[in-house]
């Protein structure tokens, strides 16, 4: 009998065991799902797994803005650890280049993409594509024509575009400038078929159309597009202030537009401009910084956008599904008066 009872004790410690053996998880041991409320669940790979690699294709790789959200992303992948591998274009024009990327992160069977589309309509397509072959898709900074992919973490690009025009309005009036003096607004762009700056103008056209006075006019006929390219952007500002001389304003709906009227502004010594763009680079920060100029930025999430997309992405490579396709990241208003307030440095400097 005490032979049976030791035979049936050892079975049962086998039981146990096998139970917890390496690579599964007994309920004791389960992790809790990570703090995201896009994501309702998400699956831990176990141990012994590969990391997951995740392909990150942002729009200009290089440039500024697309650089931080690139450092967002790759500490994401240091903290998560998966392998976040990093493509570009040169310029915002190569939809092509983009598209050939995007291919290849499919063939190479990636686990995860996180993209920033150049071209809406253009990149619908291949987008729809690689989200149909059942890799997970995260957009950030913009979104694709259609509903064919995972997630966008992005900012509200009709309410940033409102916000810019308030911000003008104001500065404008600041300055004294009489609400029945013809004046003129010049706007440049990156890319005509972007929807981020498509909705930005819509929106600053809609609040400026509602706010502003009649004799101060956006120049919405002479929209010049530099397709990425801060030389272009630079020459098309220093057209602007020679071609007209009510020239009030200047609104740069992207970094590479706001870099270009920026530099301009500042080779010329023309302190009289309001100047309102977008993010922070170096060249708005040091304008905003010196105080000479009148000019604020609307300053996006960049980082964060980097860091939660990877991170979002994994989580869905791991099995997680959302609850929220469009996750709105947010915009502040920077100038010279809350430069150095913790909220916009927490933003500016977020490592």
């Amino acid at each position: 009998m005490k032979k049976y009872l030791v035979l049936i004790l050892i079975f049962a410690m086998i039981l146990s065991m096998t139970a917890c053996s390496p690579g599964q998880k007994s309920s004791s041991d389960s992790k809790e799902p990570a703090d995201n409320p896009a994501v309702s669940d998400s699956s831990d790979p176990g141990a012994g797994q590969k990391p997951k690699k995740i392909a990150l294709i942002v729009k200009v790789i290089g440039n500024q803005y697309w650089s931080v959200l690139q450092a967002g992303a790759e500490q994401a992948g240091k903290d998560l650890g998966c392998e976040v591998i990093v493509t570009g274009v040169s310029a915002e024009s190569d939809i092509e280049g983009q598209i050939t990327l995007l291919q290849n992160a499919v063939s190479a069977k990636v686990d995860a993409i996180v993209i920033g589309p150049v071209d809406s309509t253009s990149l619908a397509g291949p987008v729809k594509e690689a989200y149909l072959s059942g890799i997970p898709v995260v957009l950030v900074d913009t979104v694709v024509n259609g509903e064919d992919y995972s997630a966008a973490l992005l900012t509200d690009n009709i309410e940033a575009g409102r916000m810019a025009a308030e911000e003008m309005l104001k500065k404008l009036r600041e300055t004294g400038l009489s609400e029945d003096k013809e004046s003129v607004i010049a706007v440049q762009i990156g890319a005509a078929g972007s929807q981020t700056i498509i909705d930005r103008l819509k929106g600053f056209n809609e609040y400026w159309d509602a706010n502003a006075p009649k004799a101060w006019k956006v120049l919405n006929d002479d929209i010049k597009v530099n397709e990425g390219s801060i030389e272009k952007a630079t020459a098309f500002g220093q057209d602007f202030l020679t071609a007209y001389p009510n020239l009030v304003g200047m609104f740069g709906p992207n970094n590479g537009s706001t870099v270009g009227f920026v530099t301009a502004l500042a080779e010329s010594g023309r302190k009289d401009i309001v100047m309102i763009g977008f993010d922070f680079s170096d060249e708005i920060a040091n304008m905003i910084k010196s105080g000479e100029y009148i000019c604020s930025s609307v300053v996006q999430r960049q980082y964060y956008m980097g860091y939660d997309g990877v991170k979002l992405a994994l989580e869905l490579a791991n099995g997680g599904t959302v609850t929220e396709k469009k996750i709105d990241t947010g915009v502040l208003i920077v100038d010279s008066s809350n430069v150095n307030s913790p909220e916009v440095q927490s933003v500016i400097n977020p490592k």
